[in-house]
């Protein structure tokens, strides 16, 4: 049987800072950490209203989950 050890979870909010010189979106991605239990949809929803706060559009929300990954006898 294998065990999740040091789960950790961390929310990306990209945001469209403006656009280059071809007319490519330029985005920057603020990270933060959140609690690895919460479901996928609250994430979302958490990232959705983190970016109401600001000026700036929203291009999109990540999750990035990270374990280390042990056997136990």
């Amino acid at each position: 049987m294998t065990q999740r050890t040091n789960a950790a979870t961390k929310m990306q909010v990209k945001v469209i800072t403006g656009s280059d010189s071809t007319g490519k979106d330029t985005v920057v991605t603020r990270t933060f950490t959140v609690n690895p239990q919460l479901a996928d949809e609250d994430v979302l929803a958490l990232g959705t209203k983190l970016a109401t706060l600001q000026s700036l559009p929203l291009k999109g929300v990540c999750r990035q989950d990270n374990a280390g990954l042990a056997e136990v006898h």
